[in-house]
């Protein structure tokens, strides 16, 4: 039984969280937002001793050193808006906790994020995150890494098209682009959701008023859009 004490305290969560998801929304609806861009794989490195993430010049050929955390982000980006850096940090003294050194092999921590849901391809749901650490040999490459962890998928030309299945089929197509700020809209919003889905024991209720509430902020948006 729901007690009219947690409702009252988790509802102006449910409302914010209603709010974004409208802001974003609207924000793709936006035609004036649809310059565009393209959605890819990007690739990132954090050297030995640092949690930086840096964008890699070059494909993942280079040799590693232990320590070293390699990073995949699915994102979409333009001349305006870069790709997105992995949300979790470059950390490996965190991945490769409990990963013992080997005598003749380097660890290599590795982070796979697949972008958020604003940019996924039709009919596709990204997976959950990535986090692991690769025990490979000393002259291993950034391939080398991902290998050991998932399955990838490239095209004729060797560049990395998919990860784990994800996307099923395209390989960075020019696609119209979410504004920057319904990008920030929906990242605020997921995590504000999971927040009351950890709080709360009747989560799947709200998933529920909320994807209601978002059809019809669509249904509005979309016969707007007819009148004009």
């Amino acid at each position: 039984m729901i007690s009219i004490t947690t409702i009252k305290r988790v509802l102006p969560r449910i409302i914010a969280v209603f709010l974004l998801t409208v802001t974003s929304t609207l924000a793709l609806a936006n035609p004036a937002a649809a310059e565009k861009g393209y959605r890819y794989w990007g690739y990132f490195q954090a050297e030995p001793n640092s949690q930086s993430w840096v964008a890699a010049m070059t494909g993942p050929t280079v040799k590693l050193k232990d320590g070293a955390v390699e990073g995949w982000s699915f994102s979409i980006s333009n001349e305006a808006i870069p790709a997105a850096t992995p949300s979790e940090e470059a950390d490996f003294a965190s991945l490769c906790a409990d990963t013992p050194a080997a005598s003749g092999k380097i660890r290599v921590g590795l982070v796979i994020n697949f972008g958020p849901e604003i940019i996924a391809p039709n009919n596709e749901m990204p997976p959950n995150s990535i986090s692991s650490c690769a025990l490979v040999k000393k002259d291993a490459t950034g391939i080398d890494v991902l290998n050991t962890a998932v399955t990838v998928r490239n095209d004729k030309g060797g560049l990395l098209c998919g990860i784990e299945g994800y996307p099923a089929a395209e390989c960075g197509p020019e696609v119209d682009m979410p504004s920057a700020e319904a990008i920030a809209a929906q990242s605020e919003e997921n995590e504000k959701a999971l927040e009351l889905e950890n709080e709360m024991e009747f989560g799947p209720i709200i998933a529920v008023v909320l994807a209601a509430l978002l059809a019809i902020t669509l249904a509005i948006t979309v016969k707007k859009r007819k009148r004009m």
